[in-house]
């Protein structure tokens, strides 16, 4: 079942406003450790700055005036769309959509990740749908939550999965007339486009990804790139760059570390999601610093606001945050023989595939690698940039997306003649 699409507005009740300065108010905050400067947030989110953060929140923070912003911004929808899947049934999704004035521009879906939302696309989509210049591509653009997330209908039973959430977005794209298009996406944004371009490659033709992440090459499937990888280790030991260079063996050894040293929110999230919610769905204070701290460490120096980290932190508080985090759970699905992130990472698809790399991404793989699982016909390394590249450096996506995409539609002009609908 896919319903007729309903115009959506943000207006959170005044009760949960008020009820959310109660509990600001009575926050018990945590002691720390007398940490060496430029240790911090070594240990996580440091005190003194969670109280500044949390004193501007209950006093001060304007969160009317931001609902009108984004409001006032994004052209923001429901629909009911079928998962795919019997036990699941359908569920509402919210959605950003936005289209160009231009007839013939490509369909693109912008699909976020965590700790991020639909906001992200904020800083791109005027770029994407009116550039000013007649040369550049335009795109009609669609930013859903993910299920679960934000203004998006969580599923009240087990195994909803990227499967499934890709299932739902191929259907709104096509609900909105969207028959052939694009995808863009980062962290589980990354995970969801590939598998619309294993699932759907009929409809979804191509995928830009700023969060390129694969698996090691293994010697059934890529026995070359395994032996060129063990020879680019054995040479680094003496000085040597065979194979890799130096900074793509960095790139390798940051995503260990980062597996290894920064990763306990996905276990955690991974394994026990419903006790981790009631912490973050009973207290801000606990929601803002367990996505704060990711704020901060996955940009490159990005100058955050307090007024956007409270609206990023606002937009898992309103409904609640156990939906995002039993995404990380539900990735682990039964019907494969490996977990389902593993799956979609490594499987093969003919769909091209384009990739923005940015300097303090959490996963760094050797551009080669692309190879593995798409035909990659676009790879560009930038020299600042993070995790959220959509709201650090909107610009630069903006002219990746448009340079990819130049060199997609040239080989599949159905990008350019779908029917428009809402």
């Amino acid at each position: 079942m896919t319903s007729p699409i309903e115009k959506f507005n943000i207006h959170v009740p005044d009760d949960v406003l008020d009820d959310l300065k109660t509990r600001l108010a009575l926050t018990r905050f945590p002691n720390e450790l007398q940490l060496s400067p430029g240790e911090e947030w070594s240990y996580g989110t440091p005190e003194q700055v969670t109280r500044n953060l949390v004193e501007y929140w209950r006093t001060s923070f304007d969160w009317r005036h931001i609902e009108d912003e984004i409001n006032a911004h994004l052209p923001q929808y429901t629909a009911v769309v079928n998962t795919g899947s019997e036990e699941h049934g359908s569920l509402r999704l919210h959605f950003v959509h936005k289209r160009s004035t231009r007839p013939n521009a490509v369909p693109l879906i912008f699909s976020h990740g965590w700790p991020g939302s639909f906001l992200e696309v904020s800083k791109i989509i005027e770029g994407l749908t009116e550039p000013t210049d007649p040369k550049h591509p335009a795109f009609h653009v669609v930013a859903p939550s993910l299920p679960g997330y934000c203004f998006s209908e969580p599923s009240r039973k087990p195994g909803l999965s990227l499967k499934a959430t890709a299932y739902m977005f191929n259907e709104l794209m096509k609900l909105l007339g969207y028959t052939a298009y694009m995808a863009q996406g980062g962290d589980w944004g990354a995970m969801v486009i590939r598998a619309l371009a294993i699932w759907h490659p009929e409809n979804c033709k191509a995928i830009h990804s700023n969060m390129f992440i694969t698996t090691m090459p293994t010697p059934i499937r890529h026995p070359f790139k395994l032996v060129k990888l063990i020879g680019a280790v054995l040479g680094s030991f003496v000085g040597l760059e065979i194979g890799y260079s130096k900074d793509e063996l960095e790139g390798l050894k940051f995503s260990k570390y980062f597996m290894e040293e920064e990763s306990g929110y996905m276990h955690v999230q991974s394994t026990k999601p419903q006790t981790l919610a009631y912490g973050l769905t009973d207290s801000p204070v606990g929601l803002l610093t367990w996505l704060h701290e990711k704020l901060r460490r996955w940009t490159d120096d990005y100058p955050w606001t307090d007024d956007e980290i409270l609206t990023w932190v606002m937009l898992y508080w309103i409904n609640g945050p156990v939906g995002s985090l039993r995404y990380y759970k539900e990735a682990k699905t039964p019907y494969l023989k490996t977990d389902e992130r593993t799956y979609v990472v490594s499987q093969y698809t003919n769909v091209p595939l384009g990739v923005s790399v940015f300097p303090n991404e959490v996963f760094r793989f050797p551009h080669d690698w692309g190879h593995m699982v798409q035909p990659l016909k676009f790879w560009k390394k930038h020299e600042k940039g993070g995790h959220f590249a959509a709201w650090e450096r909107p610009k630069i996506l903006i002219d990746d997306i448009r340079q990819f995409t130049e060199i997609v539609v040239q080989d599949d002009l159905s990008l350019r003649s779908n029917t428009i609908s809402t």
